[in-house]
């Protein structure tokens, strides 16, 4: 066919609207005929670029396109310039069971190629082609391969599997951790993000992915990052790490993986992964009409007081109000950080330090308290916490020898997430700080 069919059919698909059978014919021409691959990848870079420019508008799709993995949006276009290669694979090579759910925490998705879903509670299950996708920022699943290859994702994420020639996988979003035996030069393990592409013949890595961003460390072996924006390479050994950005084209840099951090303090603003951020400057407005309606200032006194109140907090104040959350079997009512997204330095949990929580609930209340954290060797992940009952204003210390699991303790894991909730909607949790600390 023309070029400009295929013009068309990739630029349908690009923007969302492309049929089935038009993304199949596209994936067969793909695989069948370079100048097509070429095009495509031309045309998937344009797209991206476009994408991230604040003047493109949404496209309007029809509900009768299917699309069963792709959400709207012109921010999450920038992932197919890599991801959408797993779609193509994952057509012509959906058939075989390759992967098995080692181990699942928390509440995670599995959808196949031909749409259908099913909740991942336990583990032991096998799948092929499709989507794993976390429900709760508290999430986690191990991933096993046949020949002993072990993938964590953990975090908000959703991880595109398929077969190629070797191991194929596209991470949208979250946190990645592998420990990958040695492959075969010719069919190596390929990770693509919407900011880079991986090659990976045999290394323990860790990569940490969003639309627009990849960080990648690696701790055993070396690892080949390729940047999407322009090309540009650079192999990473064991012991440092890089940064991938698809918005810039500033040259690659290898650093060291910095000495671990035994105290944190969350960026509220920054490091929010699931809640309802509300600067300082709008809980004080709303704290003052509160006081005027109960008649505790006047109205005519507000601006001052108003002022007055601002000048005594720290610049960048505010709260996260707990938003819900729905799994399986209940709602929950969750603010969630990431310790990782932002962090300069890994933070270790030992066994000497405590969490300090603040913040407020409307009506006395039990409250989880927890992190998500993964061992040294980045082989097992997990999900630990505690309860406690609150009211009011609250200023809590949680030591870290009081995090648990069913089976283990937090200390000498590395902290990925922190995470608070209730099932109590009326509580109106907000939490207004969070630090580790360790004296």
């Amino acid at each position: 066919m023309k070029t400009a069919h295929w013009e068309s059919i990739i630029a349908k698909h690009l923007c969302g609207v492309a049929t089935i059978d038009e993304v199949a014919d596209l994936s067969t021409a793909i695989e069948a005929d370079e100048s097509v691959r070429s095009l495509y990848l031309r045309m998937a870079r344009v797209h991206a670029a476009l994408a991230t420019s604040p003047t493109i508008k949404r496209p309007v799709v029809s509900l009768a396109e299917g699309r069963p993995f792709w959400r709207l949006g012109w921010v999450k276009a920038a992932a197919l310039i890599v991801v959408g290669f797993s779609v193509f694979a994952m057509l012509r090579f959906g058939g075989d069971s390759q992967v098995v759910i080692k181990e699942v925490n928390g509440a995670v998705k599995w959808s196949r190629i031909d749409g259908r879903t099913r909740y991942l509670d336990t583990a032991g299950a096998s799948v092929s082609a499709g989507t794993l996708e976390s429900l709760t920022p508290d999430s986690s699943a191990t991933l096993t391969f046949a020949d002993g290859s072990t993938v964590i994702v953990s975090g908000q994420f959703n991880l595109m599997i398929s077969r190629d020639k070797g191991k194929l996988l596209s991470l949208r979003e979250g946190m990645l951790a592998a420990s990958v035996v040695p492959q075969a030069p010719s069919q190596p393990l390929r990770l693509n993000t919407s900011a880079a592409e991986l090659t990976v013949l045999g290394t323990r890595f860790e990569v940490i992915a969003d639309q627009t961003q990849t960080r990648l460390s690696v701790n055993q072996g070396r690892v080949l990052l390729q940047r999407v924006s322009d090309d540009a390479s650079v192999e990473v050994q064991a012991g440092y790490r890089t940064e991938a950005s698809f918005t810039t084209e500033a040259p690659l840099q290898v650093t060291v993986i910095p000495s671990p951090a035994r105290t944190w303090k969350a960026d509220l603003k920054q490091d929010v992964d699931h809640g309802r951020w509300v600067p300082v400057e709008s809980l004080l407005r709303i704290e003052l009409s509160g006081d005027i309606d109960a008649g505790r200032i006047q109205e005519k006194d507000a601006r001052q007081v108003y002022a007055e109140r601002l000048s005594n907090v720290p610049d960048g104040s505010g709260a996260i109000f707990a938003e819900p959350v729905r799994s399986r079997r209940e709602t929950l009512y969750l603010s969630s950080l990431s310790a990782k997204r932002n962090a300069l330095r890994p933070t270790l949990l030992s066994a000497e330090a405590r969490f300090r929580i603040r913040g407020k609930v409307s009506l006395p209340s039990e409250i989880v308290i927890g992190v998500t954290a993964i061992n040294p060797e980045r082989s097992s992940p997990g999900r630990f916490s505690v309860k406690r009952q609150v009211k009011g204003d609250f200023d809590i210390e949680v030591p870290v020898r009081e995090l648990h699991s069913v089976t283990q303790r937090a200390h000498g894991f590395e902290l990925l997430s922190w995470y608070c909730f209730t099932t109590e909607q009326e509580a109106n949790l907000a939490i207004t700080g969070v630090e580790l600390i360790e004296n």
